[in-house]
């Protein structure tokens, strides 16, 4: 599935449409420069979600934690080294939560094979192309 969003609100409704797809378990892989609208689609999905917490991008906490319809993890590796077991993310892939994982490409082996890779693309100042990949490829 790909969409062309024009602004983070655009964004943020892609992602409200695309949590109702959403359900405990799922890996959502992230990928995208900075800027690219990692965290816009993490809110959007949160939204979908009704997470009673607001989304902020968790670059210094390295995880936080939305409660709502379905507990969303969400994960930035930006900072990360090798250390990655060290912020437990044998349970963060436990099952009980969605897990949104921004810089996934440093998770490298250790993300799990049955995951929705999300990439970004920028076209210019505030349009994206966001490509989802299901893992069935059913929603291509």
């Amino acid at each position: 599935m790909i969409t062309i969003t024009h602004s983070d609100e655009q964004t943020e409704l892609f992602g409200a449409e695309l949590a109702a797809r959403l359900k405990p378990g799922d890996c959502l892989a992230m990928y995208g420069p900075l800027g690219a609208g990692k965290t816009a689609l993490t809110r959007g999905i949160c939204r979908g979600l009704h997470c009673t917490v607001d989304v902020h991008s968790p670059t210094f906490n390295i995880v936080n934690y939305y409660p709502g319809n379905i507990e969303v993890a969400h994960v930035d590796l930006y900072r990360i080294g090798e250390d990655i077991e060290d912020i437990g993310w044998d349970d963060l892939l436990s099952g009980e939560y969605i897990v949104i994982i921004e810089w996934s490409e440093k998770a490298g082996n250790y993300l799990p094979e049955n995951r929705i890779n999300i990439s970004f693309h920028i076209i210019d100042l505030l349009t994206r192309e966001i490509k989802v990949d299901f893992p069935d490829d059913s929603s291509a």
